[in-house]
């Protein structure tokens, strides 16, 4: 399997999912099988989860490149929910329901009236818990700093959350959830599970850790000028080294998250836009690792 970046194309040069940049997803999942459906289908140890509980995974197709990525939640009244932040409920419905043949799975959107916004102020609550309101998921904390909250469902565009997704490294969808990567070279390692039995993908990243071919890892990188479109590829030497996927204006320009080779987070690496300008960068973030290896 190879992670080389395709040439982009003009018809898709707009990221997946842009069109539905700012809608957010709330699924309700009921019935005795909804955990071990998206146990099943998903790369994260879900059929554990009690109520109170919440977990992110990630949806991959068999050659586990990334398609969605989700909270999973259990509420006290067992229902299961799927929250993001970044994208239309639609295609991850038809997603789940592709798999679910036999299995008692109900399942309704309630996206309309609710907004699911990131959280980066999440206290001192523990990691993979969540805090209810009116019967829903009102805050959802999944790691440290980071997780879920619901908000207005009209709330005015915060450029300042997208400045922090960035800083972070929080993957989006549509940019870095994206069928172009894998979770390996998008920081989201943490979220596979490879011991947990058979899921969609699973082959294939348990392939990639075991002959060490993750080619490419997330980095943040940083310009003068105003904002370069995304996606882009990023060039070293005349030779594409990877895509440019992400990007907010700062004060001093602009800032953004792209996804390179290894290789070109080296000393003396002098990175540029495929149509023109410079790159500071990239900075790399702390490597995770995938659950259940030895």
């Amino acid at each position: 399997m190879t992670n080389d970046p395709p040439a982009p194309d003009a018809a898709t040069q707009a990221p997946a999912g842009a069109a539905g940049h700012g809608a957010s997803t709330l699924i309700r999942l009921e019935g005795r099988d909804c955990l071990s459906v998206l146990h099943r289908i998903s790369t994260a140890s879900l059929e554990g989860l009690e109520p109170g509980q919440a977990r992110s995974t990630l949806f991959c197709d068999f050659r586990g490149r990334l398609l969605h990525r989700a909270a999973v939640a259990v509420t006290s009244d067992g229902a299961v929910w799927l929250l993001r932040p970044d994208a239309p409920a639609a295609e991850l419905i038809e997603h789940v329901e592709h798999h679910v043949f036999r299995e008692e799975v109900t399942i309704s959107d309630r996206s309309a009236g609710h907004r699911v916004r990131l959280d980066f102020d999440t206290g001192d609550a523990p990691p993979e818990t969540l805090a209810e309101a009116d019967g829903i998921p009102a805050r959802v904390r999944l790691g440290a700093g980071s997780g879920l909250r619901m908000v207005d469902p009209h709330p005015p565009a915060d450029q300042a959350d997208e400045r922090r997704r960035i800083d972070a490294g929080l993957p989006r969808h549509g940019h870095e959830v994206h069928p172009n990567c894998n979770p390996f070279e998008v920081g989201l390692a943490h979220e596979v599970h490879l011991a947990k039995g058979c899921f969609t993908g699973q082959e294939a990243l348990m392939r990639l850790i075991t002959y060490r071919s993750v080619r490419r890892r997330l980095g943040r990188v940083s310009g003068a000028g105003a904002p370069p479109a995304v996606p882009s590829h990023v060039s070293s030497a005349g030779k594409v080294v990877g895509r440019l996927t992400s990007v907010a204006a700062v004060e001093s320009g602009w800032i953004g998250l792209a996804v390179v080779t290894h290789e070109a987070f080296g000393a003396g690496q002098e990175l540029g836009i495929h149509h023109g300008g410079s790159i500071n960068g990239p900075i790399p973030f702390p490597e995770t690792r995938p659950l259940g290896l030895p």
